[in-house]
C-alpha cells in the first residue's frame, strides 16, 4: 500500500477541499457586491482562511490516524481475519460488510480444499501401501523364476523402478508434514551411506559401474531416515546419468570445520545455465528431456529434506565430465523447521 502522503490527501479530499475554497471567497465575494469595503470583505476572507486551515489540519490527522489503522490491518491480514475498523459512514460501514463476506467465503473455500486435499493423500498414501504388494510379489517370483538371467536382471531392474517411484509419491505426501516425523540422534555416515548403497547394488551391477567409497568416520545430528531419503535421490541420480563410470563417495570438511557429504559421478553432466533451476518441482533440465527419465521431483524433495534437516547442497558440474554433490551438515545446534 502506498505511503499517505499530502498529495494522497489532497486526492482523497478534493471535494472538500473545492468546498472551502468557496466558501472562503464566496461570502466576502457578495459582501463586495452588496457595498461592503474591499478591505472589510479581504479581512473576511483572511477570517475564513485561517478556520479552513484549523479544519484541514484536524481532518489531515483523523484521515492521516484511519490510515494508518488500515495499513496495519493489512500488514496482518487473515483468511480468518474477524476485526473491523470501526466505520464512521454508511459508506465505510458498506466496505466493511463486504470485507467480512468475503473473509466468510474464503473460510469455506479453504475448508473445502482442505477436506480435498486430506481425502487425496489418504487415498494416495493407502493405493503406495496397496502397490508395494504386488510390486514386491513379482520381485519374490522373478527370484524363483527359471528363465533367462540377462532377462531377469533386467525385469528386476525395472520392477526396483517401479518401487522407487511408488516411494517417491509417499515420501512426496508426507514431505509438508514431515517435520512431524523427525527424531534426531548422533549417526555415524557410513551406516547410513551402506544401507542406501546396498539397495542400489542391483543397479550398480546392471549398468556397471563402479563405487569408489572411502571411509566416513565422521558423525552427524540428523534423522537416520530422512538422510537416508535425501542420499537416495542424490544417488538415484549420478546412476541415472552415469553409464560404465565410476561413482565416488567420500566425506570432508570445508573451511569453516562443517562435515560434508560428497557423491561424485562421471556422468553426463548438467549444463551450467541448468543448475540454478535443477531444485525447482518440474525442472528437468536439458537431459531431462533429451533422456526423457527426469520427473522434476526427486532434487525437489532432496531440497525440501535439506532444509529440514538443517543441512544445504551444493552442486557443481561439467557436461560430459561429471557432476559433484555436497550434503553440508551444519556445524553447530540443527535447527528444525
Amino acid at each position: 500500500m502506498k505511503k499517505f502522503r499530502i498529495i494522497e490527501y489532497i486526492k482523497l479530499r478534493i471535494p472538500f477541499f473545492l468546498l472551502l475554497i468557496l466558501t472562503c471567497f464566496l461570502f466576502p465575494f457578495l459582501q463586495y457586491l452588496y457595498g461592503y469595503k474591499l478591505d472589510a470583505a479581504w479581512y473576511c476572507v483572511e477570517i475564513e482562511l485561517f478556520v479552513a486551515l484549523v479544519i484541514i489540519s484536524i481532518d489531515y490527522r483523523f484521515q492521516r490516524k484511519k490510515y494508518e489503522k488500515l495499513l496495519e490491518r493489512y500488514c496482518n491480514i487473515s483468511v480468518y481475519e474477524t476485526d473491523s475498523i470501526e466505520s464512521s459512514n454508511c459508506m465505510e460501514e458498506g466496505y466493511e460488510q463486504i470485507i467480512k463476506s468475503l473473509h466468510e467465503k474464503t473460510k469455506e473455500s479453504s475448508n473445502e480444499i482442505e477436506i480435498r486435499h486430506s481425502g487425496q493423500i489418504e487415498y494416495f498414501t493407502m493405493w503406495v501401501h496397496q502397490i508395494k504388494t504386488p510390486i514386491a510379489a513379482l520381485s519374490l517370483l522373478l527370484d524363483n523364476s527359471e528363465m533367462e538371467s540377462s532377462a531377469k536382471n533386467s525385469m528386476k531392474q525395472e520392477v526396483f523402478k517401479i518401487e522407487q517411484y511408488a516411494s517417491l509419491v509417499l515420501e512426496y505426501l508426507r514431505i509438508e508434514n514431515m517435520s512431524n516425523d523427525i527424531i534426531l540422534s548422533p549417526y555415524e555416515l557410513d551406516g547410513i551411506v551402506k544401507r542406501v548403497v546396498k539397495k542400489f547394488s542391483t543397479i550398480f551391477i546392471h549398468k556397471k559401474n563402479s563405487l569408489v567409497m572411502e571411509d566416513l568416520k565422521f558423525k552427524v545430528q540428523t534423522d537416520e531416515r530422512w538422510l537416508g531419503f535425501l542420499i537416495e535421490q542424490i544417488l538415484s541420480n549420478a546412476l541415472k546419468y552415469t553409464n560404465h563410470g565410476t561413482i565416488r563417495i567420500y566425506e570432508e570438511r570445508d573451511y569453516i570445520g562443517r562435515v560434508v557429504l560428497v557423491i561424485e559421478d562421471t556422468g553426463i553432466g548438467i549444463k551450467e545455465e541448468d543448475i540454478p533451476r535443477i531444485f525447482e518441482r518440474g525442472y528437468t533440465g536439458l537431459n531431462g528431456r533429451m533422456n526423457q527419465k527426469a520427473t522434476g521431483i526427486g532434487l525437489y524433495l532432496s531440497k525440501k529434506v535439506a532444509d529440514r534437516l538443517s543441512c544445504s547442497i551444493s552442486v557443481t558440474s561439467k557436461i560430459r565430465e561429471g557432476t559433484k554433490v555436497s550434503i553440508i551438515f551444519p556445524k553447530d545446534n540443527l535447527e528444525v523447521f
